[in-house]
């Protein structure tokens, strides 16, 4: 387990796990499930997390090793999305504009 972005962790390989396709129609409903679930403080951290992701120097191949091998998502992305940022970029927006603390 990774000690870096654990929130991050928690929320990929607990809400992308290997079921996860068959307990939802799609990632933005576990995104949405994740956002239901969750305290504004999670939601929050994850955010930072997310945030300092995309903004680390990762290329795609790494990012892709990062969130599958280390983290644990199983949410294949590069079937739906053209890269890793740009799918984090989703995701993070919609965490934002479903977060209290924010407009």
């Amino acid at each position: 387990m990774t000690k870096k972005h654990l929130e991050l962790q928690q929320f990929f390989a607990g809400y992308f796990n290997q079921d996860w396709p068959d307990d939802h129609a799609s990632a933005d409903d576990v995104i949405s499930n994740f956002i239901s679930d969750s305290s504004e403080k999670t939601l929050m951290q994850v955010n930072i997390e997310l945030r300092e992701l995309l903004l680390s120097d990762r290329t795609e191949q790494e990012l892709q090793n990062y969130l599958f091998f280390e983290i644990g998502c199983n949410y294949y992305y590069p079937y739906e999305w053209k890269s890793g940022k740009d799918w984090l970029e989703h995701v993070s927006s919609i965490i934002m504009k479903n977060s209290k603390g924010n407009p």
